[in-house]
């Protein structure tokens, strides 16, 4: 697929993002492979300006010559028929236990779900799944079949890319491979000390059942600690383990809530890890129409700016955006081994860091 084309600033942000990116962290996370105009464009998105013109809407959605494997039938007609995205949601939620309509429910990738499907095929409905919340592992044979759920969002690698159908549009812009930890209580000290990947080493940390980002950290020589994703953070507080890595941009969202059963834990403010890492929308091999659906829809809303738009103010992400500057962490940098070459380059066509 080719690059969508880089978006164009007028002099005048120029002048203002060339005040807001000092320091080497953000040059240290910008590849010299980009172009001064993307540079200079995420740093101002990261920066909260408001004024960001938009991109021009890409004028085709065709598919280019390297991403055959998935769209070959892109030139036949979707079925007329209503179509229906089916995602899993928790049985413990407030809409599965009817106390809130589907309609209230805004989670971060919901809304992003709903915007793409509006500008791509404003027919098709998306309906939730009430189930026990699966692991992702669980999800992947879910997907696979496809009797239950059709589509899910979660992290990639490699036998996910080559066994589901992936939207290679980053969900959160590549900002979930910068990773701020949580920590246990009394840690605060210590971890100012860190300096090196050799020093964060020597501390332990909680993973979900089934993330590959458990992989990632393995692969760099760090222990990692399994858990429900709904009992790590108070495995964090009880000592289970000390610190509880989380994307830049859903940590302070998330601490928000966890703190309340978890006593004690904390947000490190200066300390990040970053590795390669994007979150997709993965669709079942079953549905293929469904996954290039979501995909157009996704590539307008990046192209039009709208995406950005969310991202900067939705209750889940708003939070991080606005409280904590990326260009006043200390980010140690890891590789992602397990990463393809098809993701690498979204997040070079997508990604506000890499």
């Amino acid at each position: 697929m080719p690059p969508l084309p880089e978006p164009a600033l007028p002099d005048h942000l120029v002048s203002v993002a060339s005040l807001l990116v000092p320091g080497e962290t953000m040059r240290r996370l910008i590849s010299t492979r980009r172009t001064l105009a993307r540079t200079i464009f995420g740093a101002v998105v990261l920066a909260g300006v408001s004024a960001i013109p938009s991109a021009p809407l890409k004028a085709q959605f065709d598919v280019g010559p390297d991403d055959t494997r998935h769209k070959n039938e892109q030139t036949e007609a979707v079925s007329p028929e209503i179509l229906s995205i089916r995602i899993p949601k928790d049985a413990s939620s407030e809409y599965c236990q009817g106390l809130r309509t589907w309609q209230e429910q805004n989670e971060y990738h919901i809304e992003l779900l709903r915007l793409s499907v509006q500008l791509a095929s404003p027919e098709t409905k998306i309906e939730p799944v009430c189930m026990d919340y699966p692991t992702e592992a669980r999800r992947v044979s879910m997907l696979q079949t496809a009797e239950q759920i059709n589509t899910v969002f979660f992290g990639t690698n490699a036998m996910r890319e080559e066994q589901l159908l992936p939207v290679y549009v980053p969900l959160f812009l590549g900002t979930t491979g910068l990773r701020l930890f949580m920590m246990r209580p009394g840690l605060m000290g210590a971890l100012d000390q860190v300096q090196t990947i050799d020093d964060l080493r020597t501390y332990t940390m909680g993973q979900g059942l089934g993330w590959p980002d458990t992989e990632i950290l393995l692969n760099n020589g760090f222990q990692a600690m399994p858990g429900r994703y709904k009992t790590l953070h108070r495995m964090l507080a009880a000592g289970r383990f000390d610190l509880y890595p989380r994307a830049y941009w859903q940590i302070v969202a998330e601490w928000n809530w966890m703190h309340q059963d978890a006593a004690g834990i904390e947000i490190h403010p200066g300390l990040a890890l970053y590795y390669p890492q994007p979150i997709y929308f993965f669709v079942s091999p079953k549905t293929p129409e469904l996954r290039d659906i979501i995909e157009t829809g996704m590539m307008r809303a990046y192209a039009n700016g709208m995406m950005f738009d969310l991202i900067k103010t939705h209750p889940d992400t708003a939070p991080s955006f606005s409280q904590i500057s990326i260009r006043d962490l200390h980010v140690l940098q890891i590789p992602n081994a397990t990463l393809t070459d098809r993701s690498h380059l979204a997040l070079q066509n997508y990604g506000l860091l890499d």
